[in-house]
């Protein structure tokens, strides 16, 4: 009776608008403290025209394309839009098969002319044929291949199917510029080739997406193995004077600014007061310690 009178579904999609912030407020106060985060203060003002485009989370098409690819993964290419069959309804059956019929019959008149012969009406030169069938038989296609997409979300900018992007890899220094010797080896340059929306399990493909939206991404297939920041000047993408070492601004590595807050030093001074307070938890012992700095450090 209270599903009946208060739907869950509803309730919760309706508190996730009302408290969740949309990007263009929450990138205000998220976004410095991503690129410094060392930053006390609730918000900074911006530095430059790629932080102006991040904090307001600006999708206009002078704004710098900054995206976060976060992960690859795995679709069948028979899932895809594009290699999906388009469902068809039996009003447009019918009227495919009428069609047909109506071809069938004008081509079968038009050769009985020609020979001189009176048309036929048996049902063999009614057979209806299908236009894409030539050729079909030489047509290969493996369903079982995989293709890989990124998983992104764009952050300013807007964009857009067939434009040259640059990859900045995780290990890209920001204190360096992108033609320095340290971080030519990770920028790399490639060609959107595809881009969906996500709608549960379904994929739909789109021609652009704007900042602050969740998207998948084709076309990073052998070259991001797992994650990579996405950069272009505009919703154009990239030219070749800018390839060969223009205008620079936008590249910014968001994967890489990340570190640990507390430093592994703190971290076992921090275990050593705990254990003042809590006897049950190991202080002494060499086994101990060492598993305790293994863990850490693979962490």
């Amino acid at each position: 009776m209270f599903s009946q009178w208060l739907s869950l579904s509803t309730c919760v999609i309706q508190a996730t608008i009302d408290i969740v912030p949309p990007p263009s407020s929450a990138q205000l106060t998220r976004i410095p403290k991503i690129l410094y985060p060392d930053l006390l203060e609730h918000t900074i003002p911006p530095k430059n025209k790629r932080e102006k485009d991040l904090w307001s989370c600006d999708d206009g098409s002078e704004a710098f394309v900054v995206g976060y690819v976060s992960k690859m993964f795995a679709v069948p290419v028979k899932e895809l839009p594009e290699n999906k069959k388009a469902a068809v309804t039996a009003e447009q059956m019918r009227a495919n098969a009428k069609a047909a019929r109506e071809r069938a019959a004008a081509a079968l008149t038009a050769t009985a002319n020609a020979n001189g012969e009176s048309p036929s009406t048996s049902a063999d030169a009614f057979k209806i044929q299908d236009d894409n069938s030539e050729g079909r038989e030489n047509e290969v296609t493996n369903e079982d291949e995989d293709v890989l997409l990124g998983f992104a979300r764009i952050y300013s900018g807007t964009i857009r199917v067939g434009s040259k992007v640059r990859c900045v890899l995780p290990k890209y220094d920001n204190n360096f510029p992108p033609t320095h010797p340290r971080n030519i080896p990770y920028t790399i340059t490639t060609v959107v080739d595809g881009l969906y929306t996500m709608m549960g399990k379904d994929l739909v493909r789109v021609d652009s997406v704007p900042a602050g939206n969740v998207f998948a991404i084709g076309g990073l297939e052998g070259k991001v193995m797992r994650s990579a920041t996405i950069c272009a000047p505009s919703h154009q993408g990239l030219v070749d004077d800018e390839i060969e070492g223009g205008n620079t601004e936008y590249v910014l590595n968001l994967g890489g600014i990340l570190r640990p807050v507390t430093p592994l030093p703190l971290f076992f001074s921090s275990l050593r007061f705990n254990a003042l307070f809590h006897r049950c938890i190991p202080s002494s012992g060499s086994l101990w310690n060492h598993k305790c700095r293994g863990t850490c450090q693979s962490l």
